[in-house]
């Protein structure tokens, strides 16, 4: 009973610290060749996050079968779409929970096939927004390098303020890493913006950013509260390519979306919050059993060449995972219901 007792203090301990993920999704679940928009609590009505209908009323940006991935930082098979030969539409989600000061992160994986000129006024392939999809915390875009790359840009949210772009040129069709930093500073309009580029993620925040943002003007920060891909402007204006794996927390660490992940006997298992479901990376034959917080055993089941469990009917909590294979490995994971 006493190692039970531990085992769910360092549970509960990890949690707090999990609790500092404010959002994720690695698209993982959700249906190919349809519309971000109505998955998942992605939206494109600006009330919901989303950055409003569609320019010229044309399709929304899908979901598509395009695999992303980022070493140590994870990956999924599948994408949101953004086309510039079209007016197509981006969208947003609301954050778990509302950041009201210090320092928080947003990153996702990036692959650019095409990026605008740097004459675009409005080429924003990310915002992150403050209470209102019209109240921008900052932005990121890309445009071309002058050479045979692009180049990254950001700013603070407002359009007066001034921005700056990557010194550093990057490659086309390859995935990248980009990792925002947002601090809160307390006086007034002297928050900090940094950026970072491809960093070797396991090895913690770098020492210096690759690009840091002029300092604001004017400053939308306090109540950030969602982001979004805001591409319902002129196909000119936009980049064609793929972007994934959406994370923003208040540590570096749990940008990561492998944080539930764990693997046995070459078996990778993940919990998806999406569809609240175990996923195996292949079929398998094991025990499994699921404890409550408190240590009560809540399910027993055994699964018989499956790849995957449903788990829908677990309430909002914090659980452990025990899984026995059948080569004898026994394995347990934490995870989340929300």
């Amino acid at each position: 009973m006493k190692k039970i007792t531990l085992l769910f203090t360092c549970l509960l301990f990890t949690y707090i610290t999990n609790a500092q993920v404010v959002f994720q999704d690695d698209f993982s679940a959700l249906t190919i060749n349809q519309p971000l928009n109505g998955q998942n609590g992605w939206s494109n009505d600006t009330s919901m996050g989303g950055t409003g209908s569609s320019i010229g009323g044309g399709p929304l940006s899908p979901i598509v079968d395009f695999a992303l991935s980022y070493t140590d930082y994870g990956s999924s098979p599948n994408s949101l779409f953004a086309d510039n030969t079209q007016e197509t539409d981006g969208v947003g989600h609301i954050f778990n929970s509302t950041i009201t000061s210090g320092t928080f992160y947003v990153s996702f994986v990036i692959n650019v096939s095409s990026a605008p000129s740097s004459a675009g006024t409005v080429r924003d392939v990310m915002r992150v927004m403050n209470g209102s999809s019209f109240s921008t915390t900052l932005r990121l875009w890309v445009e071309q390098s002058g050479g045979t790359g692009f180049n990254f840009g950001i700013k603070t949210g407002d359009p007066s303020n001034a921005g700056d772009t990557t010194a550093t040129e990057y490659d086309y069709n390859i995935d990248h890493l980009v990792v925002l930093k947002y601090t809160m500073n307390p006086s007034t309009n002297d928050d900090q913006l940094d950026l970072f580029v491809n960093p070797d993620y396991s090895n913690g925040e770098p020492g210096t950013a690759t690009l840091s943002a002029p300092l604001p003007m004017f400053e939308a920060s306090g109540n950030v509260d969602r982001m979004a891909f805001p591409w319902n402007i002129t196909p000119s204006d936009r980049f064609g390519g793929h972007i994934g794996l959406p994370s923003v927390a208040l540590s570096w660490e749990d940008l990561s979306l492998s944080i539930n992940d764990f693997k046995a006997s070459s078996i990778d298992i993940h919990y998806l919050t999406s569809t609240k479901s175990l996923l195996f990376s292949k079929a398998i034959n094991a025990d499994l059993n699921v404890y409550s917080i408190d240590g009560k055993r809540i399910l027993n089941a055994n699964i018989d060449d499956l790849d995957s469990f449903d788990l829908s009917n677990l309430k909002t909590g914090i659980y452990l995972a025990k899984v026995v294979l059948q080569s004898g490995a026994t394995e347990t994971l934490k995870f989340i219901v929300r």
